[in-house]
């Protein structure tokens, strides 16, 4: 375990970092896509318009174009003003873009009839955290797990909610919970390593998220997590030779230079 200046050291560096390009949740909590709106909630099914607004909606965040699913999935919900899947889908996009402040602000005075739905109490729980409103996301998030109690995310996004409040011991315990629902879950791994070395436990993340990349070797974001946790205790070739797999030369260097900075371990 790490004193407590070099603690505040790492959470330093990490937080300079930013959580979104360490912690694999906001992505990892989304909903997947692979049909039309679920049209249960909906009274009448999808015309052609509404169809093939969702299928543009659909192909633009499937390109990770953000900002245009966020405006064809806005314009799909204005025609579908009671689908909580268009809304959802809506939320997810508008985050995705940056516009977290936005869409919160909109559900809270447009869309309260849908809150009750646990799939848009979802995606506003982590806009709610995207806005930097991470209290109230925690409290939402908390009424979250009761209705969809099985699934792993919640779990997860709560941890993320919970280190960036910095309360480390409790994001532990729901990164726990989300591995008794789904073990072994390598997005979870890499969140728990990465909220045990804010907290100063650079041996035991460093060993979660080996265990992490050995579960899942195709995610590279996994791999960059573990080069930048060798960097920072020091082990600049093990670093060097994991970002070689993901990088090009332009990114290596740049990644190395910042690297470097460890070479005699973390201060």
């Amino acid at each position: 375990m790490l004193g407590e200046n070099q603690t505040m050291t790492f959470k330093s560096i990490l937080r300079g970092v930013t959580l979104g390009a360490i912690l694999v949740v906001m992505t990892a909590c989304q909903t997947t896509l692979s049909g039309g709106p679920d049209t249960r909630a909906q009274k009448t099914p999808l015309d052609v318009v509404q169809q093939t607004l969702f299928e543009s909606a659909r192909e633009a965040e499937l390109a990770n174009n953000y900002e245009q699913a966020a405006a064809v999935y806005g314009r799909l919900f204005e025609r579908r003003y009671n689908d909580p899947a268009v809304l959802a889908a809506f939320i997810r996009n508008m985050r995705y873009s940056g516009r977290s402040r936005e869409i919160t602000s909109y559900v809270e005075d447009k869309t309260q009839h849908l809150l009750g739905d646990a799939t848009v109490k979802f995606e506003f729980a982590k806009a709610l955290l995207s806005a930097g409103r991470k209290d109230e996301s925690l409290q939402v998030l908390s009424k979250v797990a009761t209705l969809m109690p099985n699934n792993w995310q919640v779990y997860s996004a709560t941890g993320v909610t919970l280190d960036a409040l910095e309360r480390y011991q409790q994001a532990s315990q729901a990164y726990a919970r989300a591995l008794q629902v789904s073990p072994n879950n390598p997005v979870v791994l890499n969140n728990l390593a990465m909220s045990l070395a804010m907290s100063g436990k650079l041996a035991e993340a460093t060993k979660t998220l080996e265990r992490a990349a050995g579960i899942d070797r195709q995610h590279p974001h996994i791999r960059q997590n573990l080069a930048l946790l060798y960097a920072i205790d020091g082990k600049i070739e093990r670093a060097r030779a994991l970002a070689a797999m993901d990088l090009d030369l332009g990114e290596l260097e740049t990644n190395l230079s910042f690297y470097r900075r460890f070479e005699k371990g973390p201060k």
